[in-house]
């Protein structure tokens, strides 16, 4: 039993340390792949301890949780594409899989013993500082060197997204905060490097929850917590002071600069366009982890103009529009009464990081490196007592986490020879990255790109055949993607195939009312046709869409 617990506490520090910092340059997902195949393992450790909690004092929590795992499973069954809800997208990785994910994560966490917990939490910590550090340097140097390299003027951390790191840096608030007052240098410290990398991620509802955090500190400590709170004004000033010197954009920056109702609003058109999908589809949704396509034909002209042309929600950037989409009424009512239960098991510092990060959760995507960690947390800082690990169930749990490292080693290998045919536009790590991966579009749509060049620079005969297999592979793995369709259109463009073309941009459209690619690409093939009106038409609906391209403007004048 004693074996057991120190392996299960083990399993859970290294994911708490590792998930928000793992990332490796070797594959095409830098920041996802690593993270999906340390969650796989995750996954093989968990899921296991869920049954050990249904004979425990968490059992309605466990219960709940399992109610959840069955509808999603049932909505991932009956969804369009079973496959791909399984999965999730590819670099996002949120389907059905990742829900037993969060569970798991959960379910590891609860069963562990009171001595895990501050291993957790320690290992928790270190990953934050691990983030902060590097998202200081980000902030301070305009570095092209990884993983120093910002996002869009933004730092980032290890996290690939700032509104990723915004979320973990919120969520070490209520870890680092509470250690001030037993020792005010070190705490103190820790917690002005927190909240500076806070400000650096430039995320506004990440800056407002770092000021909660303070205030509820300060509220509930009195006069004890001045130097945790003062703490906080202090490092999100530097981190103020970091971003004007290195020219980094941070949250302080972006409520001066205003903007904030841009993207609300986008956020607001994307919530009403799930509510279409969830009329669609109320009862068990369209299957975990397919938002996109449940929601991408609804877009209106609001949301286009508020996110920009072909811009789509992957995520509903709120964690229930996302559930009550893809597992519909009963999945979202089970999710709910699942965080409920164990929300109300939980207590410390640990629950803190939980809540903050789901309260992150309601304005932006859940994520591979920061999701999992919130239920961790959630099931460390509710933990119970748990019968010891029989034999047979030690047996399953090995078998499953061997086939996890085969999984995660499929899974790291594919998107090696994906980023090695991206790099030198080579057919047989392309070809290779096809094989190995799950069937998501994107390799094959990598391997088309691959057979356009070499038809491009060569002519070769078969390079046009290669191509447009490729791209018709591509859409057939998901037939709901607009950007796959519109590049089979443009191949079939590019080989000559007008009318093939235009019906192929038309299925495009489909999926995606208002996207300029594809509205372009099909005035191109009315042109190739002749038909010159209805190529007037495409290009002034795309000019509606995105007023500002010269060259469309250009061409819709030359008609």
């Amino acid at each position: 039993m004693a074996r057991s617990r120190s392996g299960s506490r083990l399993v859970a520090a290294a994911i708490a340390f590792l998930l928000p910092v793992v990332f490796s340059t070797s594959v095409s997902a830098q920041v996802w792949a690593p993270r999906a195949a340390l969650l796989l393992v995750l996954l093989a450790f968990g899921l296991p301890q869920l049954i050990r909690l249904l004979r425990s004092d968490a059992r309605r929590a466990a219960l709940a949780g399992l109610a959840f795992l069955v509808v999603a499973a049932v909505a991932t069954g009956l969804s369009a594409q079973p496959v791909l809800s399984l999965l999730g997208l590819y670099d996002w990785g949120t389907g059905l899989l990742f829900v037993a994910v969060l569970i798991g994560a959960w379910a590891l966490g609860t069963s562990l013993d009171a001595g895990a917990v501050p291993s957790v939490e320690g290992a928790l910590i270190a990953g934050v500082l691990v983030n902060a550090v590097v998202a200081l340097v980000q902030g301070a140097f305009a570095l092209d060197t990884v993983p120093f390299t910002r996002y869009e003027g933004r730092a980032a951390g290890l996290l690939g997204n700032p509104i990723y790191l915004g979320t973990l840096m919120v969520g070490g608030l209520a870890l680092v905060l509470p250690r001030v007052k037993n020792n005010p240098v070190r705490w103190g410290a820790a917690t002005t490097l927190v909240a500076a990398a806070a400000q650096l991620s430039g995320s506004r509802f990440a800056l407002g929850l770092a000021l909660v955090a303070a205030v509820v500190t300060l509220v509930r400590g009195g006069r004890p917590a001045l130097l945790a709170a003062g703490a906080v004004g202090v490092g999100l000033l530097l981190g103020v002071g970091i971003g004007a010197a290195g020219g980094a954009t941070t949250g302080a920056g972006r409520v001066e600069a205003g903007g904030g109702t841009v993207n609300t609003a986008g956020r607001v058109h994307a919530w009403a366009s799930a509510g279409h999908a969830i009329v669609d589809h109320p009862v068990l949704g369209s299957g975990p982890g397919r938002f996109r396509a449940a929601t991408s034909r609804y877009r209106d002209l609001a949301l286009v103009h508020a996110e920009g042309g072909d811009r789509l929600f992957v995520d509903a950037h709120n964690v229930f529009v996302e559930y009550a989409t893809t597992t519909g009424i009963l999945g979202v009512t089970a999710f709910a009464i699942w965080l409920a239960l164990v929300c109300r098991r939980a207590k410390g510092p640990l629950l803190g990081f939980a809540l903050l990060v789901l309260a992150m959760h309601l304005v932006e995507p859940q994520f591979v490196g920061t999701t999992p960690l919130a239920f961790l947390a959630l099931g460390t800082a509710g933990r119970v007592a748990v019968a010891p690990v029989r034999q047979m169930a030690t047996a399953l749990i090995a078998v499953l986490v061997l086939a996890a490292l085969i999984s995660a080693g499929r899974l790291l290998y594919g998107d090696f020879e994906l980023h090695q045919a991206i790099l030198d536009s080579r057919a047989a790590p392309a070809k290779a990255a096809v094989g190995a991966l799950p069937p998501w579009p994107e390799p094959a749509s990598v391997a088309g790109r691959v057979a356009l060049y070499r038809s491009i620079t060569t002519h070769a005969p078969d390079a046009r055949t290669e191509t447009l297999r490729w791209a018709r592979l591509a859409t057939r793995r998901d037939d709901t993607d607009p950007a796959a369709w519109s590049s089979l259109a443009e191949a079939q463009l590019y080989f000559g195939d007008a009318p093939a073309a235009e019906r192929t941009f038309r299925e495009a459209l489909r999926w995606d009312p208002w996207s300029v690619r594809a509205l372009n690409g099909l005035a191109n093939a009315l042109l190739a046709a002749g038909d010159r009106q209805a190529a007037r038409a495409a290009l002034e609906r795309s000019l509606t869409a995105d007023p500002t391209q010269k060259k469309a403007r250009a061409e819709l004048r030359g008609l």
